[in-house]
């Protein structure tokens, strides 16, 4: 069946009649928008950023003014990725000046027994290299002073462990300390004690607060309530009472310039942590493990194995970084003693070696004596 359309027939269209009107004062008018044009010339003179906030209402407007909001978060990213990378300058300018800082002393005080001993061509090498070494020595320190000096690293290094880029490497522990000690009543039973040794906040900690004791120290402390202090010249705990639970070197060994002072960190870690259950947490930058001349993962654990961190608990290598957790199943008297008793010599147990002869390596490494 079809169905015809019937057209409908088409009538003339009345016109509105043409009338005089008063002038037409509304907001869509022309004299109400010549006014606001007015309005918002004197008002782009005064503030221009006001202005381009209030005219957001809808259309190509809210498109314009989008626009120039993602320039302005643009711009935020430059810089911020700016200022990450003069942070990352900074601290890495550093570390290389505290290095070499550490090998000129070092030569200093060594040349101080050549100086006693051997022929007069080579003392008086020895003071040559002396001189050379001193005056290294006090430019390094004012390149340091340039830089801003231990305060103004400090606070780079605070800056580069923020929530935005990254935060604080402790999270990686939270987990290990949970599976090491299954027992651990967090609301009830008595916290663990952790000693935060070159802490850059005392607050790395605080969300377990409940179940973890924290004693932050620093050499140069950027919050009143990390204690002041040299890890190396901290007194021995005497009663086992006050040994800690958890000894963190995060990201302190690599500062260390000087590598038989880094295996005397190591080595003096070992009299603070209780025996048979403490756990050390040591991340380094993962350049020095799997990038040195001198150093590896494979004798690093032997290292640690030598000092009485037999034990691995676990280990990750992440994009930049290095965490290990280690165990200290032996009392450090004990196996200092049975080390040195196998050795039989005065030797370093670790001296410096060549490991991995290859073009672009650092020389990162660590001497146990």
């Amino acid at each position: 069946m079809v169905v015809k359309k019937t057209k409908r027939p088409m009538g003339k269209r009345k016109r509105a009649p043409v009338t005089a009107a008063a002038p037409d004062t509304g907001p869509g008018s022309v004299t109400a928008k010549q006014g606001a044009l007015t309005t918002i010339s004197a008002a782009a003179m005064t503030d221009p950023v006001s202005l381009l906030m209030s005219l957001t209402p809808s259309g190509a407007e809210t498109t314009s003014t989008t626009s120039s909001l993602l320039t302005v978060k643009s711009s935020k990213a430059v810089a911020r990725k700016k200022s990450s990378l003069a942070t990352a300058q900074l601290i890495r300018r550093y570390h290389t000046l505290n290095k070499e800082l550490s090998k000129c002393l070092a030569r200093i005080d060594g040349s101080k027994y050549s100086s006693s001993t051997g022929s007069d061509q080579r003392r008086r090498q020895t003071a040559d290299q002396t001189a050379v070494d001193l005056t290294r020595i006090a430019e390094i320190r004012q390149e340091m002073d340039d830089l801003g000096g231990l305060d103004m690293y400090q606070k780079a290094s605070t800056l580069g462990q923020s929530k935005q880029r990254g935060g604080d490497s402790s999270k990686w522990l939270i987990p290990i300390l949970e599976s090491c000690h299954p027992e651990l009543n967090k609301k009830a039973g008595p916290a663990l004690k952790l000693l935060d040794i070159g802490a850059l906040s005392p607050h790395n900690y605080q969300k377990y607060s409940s179940w973890i004791h924290t004693v932050p120290i620093d050499l140069n402390p950027q919050d009143p309530l990390i204690t002041k202090m040299d890890f190396l010249e901290m007194p021995v705990p005497t009663d086992r009472e006050k040994l800690f639970d958890v000894v963190c070197l995060s990201l302190v060994v690599n500062f260390v310039g000087d590598p038989t002072q880094r295996g005397e960190i190591l080595r003096y870690s070992t009299r603070f942590l209780v025996p048979g259950t403490g756990v050390l947490y040591l991340v380094l930058p993962l350049p020095c493990i799997e990038n040195s001349r001198y150093m590896d993962h494979e004798l690093l654990v032997k290292m640690m194995s030598s000092l009485g961190y037999t034990t691995l608990v676990s280990h990750h290598f992440a994009k930049k970084l290095a965490y290990y957790a280690f165990r200290l199943d032996i009392s450090p008297a004990e196996k200092e003693l049975s080390s040195r008793a196998k050795s039989g010599t005065t030797q370093p147990l670790f001296p410096k070696k060549l490991r991995h002869d290859k073009p672009n390596r650092n020389n990162f490494c660590v001497i146990l004596v």
